[in-house]
């Protein structure tokens, strides 16, 4: 059998090494999670640069009407950005459970929590590699 690395229910293929650490249940519950916020986030930045799109076209009106509409097109700017980031950690994160290495910190190596891949599922760090992460940064702004 070729692919004996994956557990596959044909949407979702998860690496066993991911179901070994975090169990079946949790990481189809995740994997769910994911695809769910990836679908989410599609949609939002289809919207966003469809509603740009549109304000990008208008012109005219007095200062004010000017000034809105330039403040609204910033907003939808930074929403496709934002999107588009955690558009891409959502992407590498389904990768990750592809290929085995989902739920390791890139910090520390340790296992993450399920608690914390269950409430942040794209994360890359446990909680002690985002203290360690963070404490770096602090150091080097000192």
């Amino acid at each position: 059998m070729k692919n004996q690395n994956y557990a596959i229910n044909q949407e979702f293929p998860i690496h066993k090494n991911v179901i070994k650490r975090l169990k079946k249940p949790i990481a189809f519950r995740i994997y769910n999670r994911l695809i769910s916020k990836k679908n989410e986030l599609l949609n939002q930045s289809l919207h966003s640069k469809t509603k740009l799109s549109s304000l990008s076209g208008q012109k005219g009106g007095d200062s004010v009407d000017q000034y809105n509409q330039m403040q609204e097109e910033t907003n939808y700017t930074f929403r496709i950005k934002r999107d588009t980031k955690l558009l891409d950690q959502v992407t590498k994160a389904l990768e990750r459970m592809k290929n085995g290495h989902y739920g390791i910190c890139a910090q520390t190596e340790e296992a993450i929590s399920e608690k914390r891949l269950l409430s942040l599922p794209w994360t890359t760090l446990s909680i002690e590699g985002a203290e360690l992460e963070e404490s770096g940064r602090w150091q080097a702004y000192r």
